[in-house]
């Protein structure tokens, strides 16, 4: 029994012991001792000593996770419960949402390496959870940690009432309260300390950077930058070839290419001038000392406050490499390398090329350039490679051996190819021109193949022969004005295609105005089209826009001086083709041709003369001339004179009048609205004139000549069985007397006698 008490007594006294010890931790500890937040439960911060206890309580959480040897980066969706919990005690009002995860955290890690650096006072020196009644005039609650600038603020917006929370100064100066503490010691006594936090959760982090890096500030771009890029190296480190189907790796890549402002390079190169970029300044960046991250200007230091002016550029400490604040276009705000730091890159890197790799952290990725420049895209490839000699490895000229001997290779291959595309859509269009339309749509096939050429080869020397640096954009340029030409001939070429394709309506004459008017407008819109491909593919290829339309302008002025017939023609031919004066195929008498129209162009119109000859007139002429539209005519008149002897009798006269009549009565060929007209018209000195005319109808000539001569016949006969003789063209004959030769002189004498003055 004694030995019974005696074990109870100091069991009482062990319980005793352990209750008073309880009872004198802090409020905030006891309560983290007696129960584990839930996943969804938020931080206390209801009073300023609560906000203190719950930032400190949920980055020991915090750290007592990512220090637990079973953590891994594929459990990083733990830390979220302690994150929010640590992000519950923050007022990240001036932050954007989308940096709370980023920039808050960074900031509560911070701040949290801070205070285990000093000493706190105990709960009962702060504030407690019984929040004062306002009095009207009186400043929110607000209290301070002692000697440091870390304050706690009562929050009276619609969306945090009567909280207490970290102040958006404290957030915004907690990397510069770190960086001037950094060298103290943690604290022995107090509330629990989590030691190496910060350095900890960034090596964490590191896996994983979109957790802890963005471009909203420097530090956020450089550090994303390094992790990436370091995340790359050590994904190719063991592999002879870069796979970019892989989705690891392209994503990678995108996110070290988003680092760059590329927004000055031109869109043909900025693909390839992007990754050599990023490969040089990685090669700097690894070469030179960097300072520590909290020196670097972070969230907390770019954001515009009380009037002060926003950060603009900060400059890597002994390079000349740029992170600025992007001004205007889609990534307004973000800081990436300048655009003139990523056009000096490669510059940047032969400067430094000869310096040793950096020894101090962070890490660095020795050889990423030269893997960069030499490795095949591809494992066909980079097995060749392999089998090929060593020396094959060497570089001249910016690229490697191999690379040379494929680059001279597949550029005369590629030429050959498109000279022989563009031969067999020549030769295919001269062949299909009597044929069906659609062979003639199928002879562009040719044109499309031609194009695709300089594609293939552009996409063979990047992912296939890995051809980098001025080599590469020599050539990708070279191909890029023969594709932009392909596509400016594909367009014209195309825009004839549509003219015929329309002409071959059922209700277009071929050979009409109207389809010569719908191919010269088809013409005209393929032109127009083809010069805005070559304006924007100039731009495409770096080339200003206003550069290029200032060219235009100067080259199309030069052009209309020294093209001014053509100009004027083209005019003319837009005035007959709205006016329509004539149609292909019509008969026209123009500035003393008569002839058949055969093609009406842009620059002159073609005519079949009767005798067979083609004449062109120009457009301009033909629209300023008299026109006679022989064509046109609804009918063919004719108009005649027989002349009668003057000792001819009267009723002769008459008989022949009624003769040419009766001939003329109902003819072939007669319009109701046009008789034949037969009259006695003049006394001439020589003979009686009698004048017929007659309309012959429809207007064939070959038939009115026809027509004709059976008229003249019949008179004819009429004539001679009446005795009526047609009258002889009066003569005069002169004789010479002697026979030498020489003019003959006639003189004339008054037969009439004169009379005397």
């Amino acid at each position: 029994m004694p030995t019974y008490f005696r074990g109870l007594k100091l069991r009482l006294l062990i319980a005793a012991v352990v209750g008073i010890a309880f009872c004198m931790l802090p409020a905030g500890l006891r309560s983290q001792e007696s129960s584990s937040p839930g996943p969804l439960e938020p931080s206390d911060t209801s009073s300023p000593a609560a906000s203190l206890n719950s930032l400190i309580a949920a980055c020991n959480e915090l750290h007592a996770q990512i220090n637990d040897r079973s953590f891994s980066i594929e459990k990083v969706g733990e830390l979220l419960p302690a994150k929010n919990r640590i992000l519950d005690c923050l007022d990240l009002s001036e932050l954007r949402n989308e940096l709370h995860d980023s920039a808050g955290i960074e900031a509560a890690m911070f701040l949290k390496e801070v205070l285990d650096r000093i000493e706190l006072p105990a709960d009962s020196e702060i504030p407690g959870t019984t929040v004062p009644e306002e009095t009207d005039g009186e400043s929110p609650l607000r209290w301070q940690v002692p000697r440091t600038r870390i304050a706690i603020s009562r929050m009276q917006s619609e969306r945090f009432h009567n909280v207490y929370l970290f102040t958006p100064g404290t957030v915004r100066r907690a990397a510069q309260e770190y960086r001037m503490i950094k060298g103290l010691p943690y604290r022995t006594g107090g509330r629990p300390v989590s030691p190496g936090l910060y350095e900890t959760y960034l090596a964490i982090t590191k896996q994983e950077p979109a957790q802890s890096a963005d471009t909203s500030s420097p530090r956020g771009t450089l550090t994303l930058f390094l992790q990436t890029c370091n995340e790359l190296h050590d994904a190719i480190r063991n592999v002879r070839h870069f796979d970019r189907d892989q989705p690891e790796l392209h994503r990678l890549g995108e996110r070290i290419v988003s680092c760059l402002d590329s927004s000055q390079l031109p869109e043909y190169a900025r693909e390839y001038f992007d990754a050599e970029a990023a490969v040089c300044l990685k090669e700097v960046l690894d070469r030179v000392p960097l300072p520590p991250a909290e020196q670097i200007p972070g969230i907390e230091s770019v954001e515009v406050r009380d009037g002060s002016e926003t950060l603009l550029r900060w400059q890597v400490p002994f390079t000349s490499i740029v992170i600025a604040r992007v001004q205007e276009g889609p990534r307004r705000g973000e800081y990436l390398f300048s655009a003139e730091t990523v056009a000096r890159a490669p510059e940047f890197y032969q400067k430094m090329v000869s310096q040793p790799y950096r020894t101090t952290d962070p890490a660095v990725s020795d050889g990423l350039y030269e893997w960069w420049l030499s490795s095949p895209g591809n494992p066909t490839v980079a097995a060749v490679v392999d089998w090929l000699p060593a020396w094959f490895q060497q570089r001249r000229l910016g690229m490697a051996i191999w690379q040379g001997l494929g680059l001279l290779l597949i550029t005369p291959v590629s030429l050959i190819l498109m000279w022989y595309a563009f031969r067999a859509s020549s030769l295919s269009v001269e062949q299909t021109q009597a044929q069906s339309l659609w062979r003639s749509w199928a002879s562009l096939g040719f044109i499309v193949v031609a194009i695709c050429v300089p594609i293939i080869f552009k996409h063979v020397l990047w992912e296939y022969l890995t051809v980098r640096g001025t080599a590469l954009y020599i050539a990708n340029f070279c191909a890029d004005v023969v594709l932009l030409l392909a596509v400016m001939g594909l367009i014209v070429v195309g825009s004839s295609r549509v003219a015929e394709s329309v002409i071959s309506l059922p209700h277009i004459a071929p050979t009409g105005l109207d389809a010569n008017l719908i191919r010269i407008i088809c013409r005209v819109l393929g032109i127009t089209a083809a010069i805005v491909v070559f304006l924007e593919g100039g731009r495409y290829l770096g080339f200003p826009l206003t550069t290029l339309i200032a060219s235009a302008g100067i080259g199309g002025l030069a052009i209309a001086l020294s093209a001014q017939g053509l100009i004027k023609g083209l005019f003319g031919t837009v005035t007959i083709l709205l006016d329509k004066p004539f149609r292909v195929g019509e008969r026209i008498v123009v500035k003393g041709h008569d002839g058949f129209v055969e093609e009406i162009g842009l620059r002159s119109t073609k005519i079949r003369a009767l005798t067979n000859h083609v004449i062109s007139i120009p457009n301009d002429q033909i629209a300023d001339a008299e026109i006679e539209n022989v064509g046109r005519r609804r009918c063919i008149r004719r108009m005649a004179r027989l002349y009668i002897p003057l000792d001819t009798p009267r009723a002769k006269v008459e008989a022949a009048l009624k003769c040419i009549r009766t001939v003329l009565a109902n003819h072939q060929g007669m319009d109701a609205a046009l008789p034949p007209r037969v009259h006695f018209t003049d006394f001439t000195p020589n003979a009686f004139e009698i004048r017929f005319m007659y309309w012959y109808t429809p207007p064939d000539h070959w038939d009115f000549l026809a027509f004709s001569e059976e008229v003249n016949l019949q008179i004819f006969r009429a004539f001679e069985e009446r005795g009526i003789q047609f009258s002889l063209p009066f003569r005069h004959s002169y004789w010479k007397d002697d026979n030498e030769q020489g003019p003959l002189e006639i003189s004339l004498e008054d037969s009439f006698p004169r009379s005397d003055a």
